[in-house]
C-alpha cells in the first residue's frame, strides 16, 4: 500500500495547524493516508484543545519571539523549537492501525521506535500515567514533557517523544514532537508561576523526566535524517510505503483560510466557527 510523504519546511503555529487539518479534510474526501513532517518559523508554543491559555505568560513569549498557538488535539503546553514535528492522517476504518485509541497510539509508536532504532537509539514504549485529554485535568506543571503517557517513548528512562491525537469525520490525525534539542528555560519562561520557586522546582522536575534525541544519542543528527528514519520505521511497523509529494492547491487554500480564521485565535475552541468542507 502506497502513502504520501510530505516534507513541507517550517512555519508559523497557526499555518502548521491549518495544514495539519487540511489534510484531515482530504483524507476525509477520499485522499491518500499521509505522513508530514514539518518545522515551526519562529518557534512556537502550542496549546492542548482544552488547555487554559491563562497558565501561559502572552508577554514573555512575545519578548523571547515566541508564536502561540492552539493544537486541534490535547495535551499540555510543548514548546517547538529544534526538533522534528510529524503528522500521520489516516482513515479510521483502514485496518492499518487498531481502531482504539491506545492500541492505535501503540502501533505508531512502535513505527518511531524502528525508526529512531535505525539511527542507534534504544527507546521504549511507556506504561505510564492513563492517557486523558479531558479539561481540568492536572499534572506537574502546564508543560507536555514532564511525565510520559501511556505508549510514548522515551530513553534512558526519560520521554523523548510527545504525541497526541484527534478524530474527526472518520480520520485519524496524529501528531508529535521530536525534539532534537531542549530549551528548557525558554519553555518555562513561558508558562505563569505564582513566583520564581515554583517555576524553578518545575523546570527541575522537567529537566530530570525529559530528553532530546541528540542527548539521548550523545551526537547531532539532521532533520531530513531524523524523519527519513522515522518515515522508514513507521512505513516497515504499518506495512506501507510512501511516495514523496506536495500539498494540494485546495489543501493550501484550506490551510491558508484555517490559519487566518481559526488557529490565529487562541479561543477558537470556544467558538462555533465554519465548518470547512470534506
Amino acid at each position: 500500500m502506497e502513502w504520501r510523504l510530505l516534507y513541507t519546511g517550517a512555519h508559523p503555529g497557526a499555518l502548521n495547524m491549518g495544514i495539519d487539518e487540511a489534510i484531515l479534510h482530504s483524507v476525509a474526501s477520499g485522499g491518500p493516508p499521509t505522513l508530514r513532517f514539518y518545522g515551526w518559523n519562529p518557534h512556537a508554543l502550542s496549546l492542548g484543545c482544552f488547555q487554559d491559555a491563562a497558565e501561559v505568560d502572552l508577554d514573555a513569549c512575545r519578548r523571547l519571539g515566541v508564536d502561540v498557538v492552539r493544537r486541534p488535539t490535547g495535551g499540555r503546553a510543548v514548546l517547538h523549537g529544534v526538533e522534528v514535528t510529524y503528522s500521520l492522517v489516516l482513515p479510521e476504518a483502514s485496518g492499518i492501525v487498531p481502531q482504539g485509541i491506545t492500541e492505535s497510539y501503540r502501533a505508531i509508536s512502535r513505527g518511531l521506535a524502528r525508526g529512531l532504532a535505525s539511527l542507534g537509539l534504544e527507546t521504549r514504549l511507556a506504561e505510564g500515567r492513563q492517557r486523558t485529554d479531558a479539561p481540568g485535568r492536572r499534572g506537574l506543571s502546564a508543560a507536555c514533557f514532564d511525565a510520559p503517557s501511556w505508549y510514548e517513548l522515551t530513553a534512558g528512562g526519560k520521554k523523548l517523544v510527545g504525541s497526541a491525537q484527534v478524530r474527526r469525520f472518520g480520520v485519524l490525525l496524529q501528531h508529535g514532537s521530536i525534539p532534537l534539542a531542549l530549551d528548557a528555560g525558554a519553555l518555562f519562561a513561558c508558562l505563569k508561576f505564582p513566583d520564581e520557586a515554583a517555576r524553578a522546582r518545575a523546570k527541575a522536575a522537567f529537566a530530570a523526566k525529559a530528553t532530546s534525541l541528540w542527548e539521548a544519542l550523545g551526537r547531532e543528527v539532521p532533520f531530513h535524517e531524523v524523519a527519513a528514519a522515522v518515515a522508514g520505521g513507521i512505513g516497515e511497523e504499518l506495512g506501507v510505503e510512501f511516495r514523496e509529494g506536495a500539498l494540494t492547491e485546495r489543501e493550501e487554500k484550506t490551510a491558508e483560510e484555517l490559519a487566518r480564521e481559526k488557529y490565529a485565535r487562541l479561543d477558537w475552541h470556544r467558538r462555533s466557527g465554519r465548518t470547512y468542507p470534506a
